[in-house]
């Protein structure tokens, strides 16, 4: 089964808060991706970059650039700020 977002919040400045369907959740610092050039020059409006959507488990705006939840997960392992799930032992 192909991974997806499950929720997603934004929080100031520029950060994606977001649960997958495997229950790891994170959050994604999107600073540094939003000053690329391109379709992401939009997301640098903090009231633009609000308005993420989730549109079939992928994280979409309305100018329709989306983050694939693989890419997104990988990139909040390596900014240190995936957490695991945790497993609960039965008693």
């Amino acid at each position: 089964m192909p991974l997806k977002v499950t929720s997603i919040r934004t929080a100031p400045p520029f950060k994606l808060q977001v649960m997958f369907s495997d229950g790891v959740y994170g959050v994604f610092d999107a600073a540094r991706l939003i000053e690329e050039p391109g379709s992401v020059s939009a997301l640098r409006d903090r009231r633009y970059f609000a308005r993420v959507t989730l549109e079939n488990g992928v994280p979409t705006w309305p100018n329709h650039f989306d983050i694939s939840p693989e890419w997104l997960r990988e990139e909040i392992e390596k900014q240190g700020g995936l957490v695991l799930r945790e497993t609960r032992r039965a008693r």
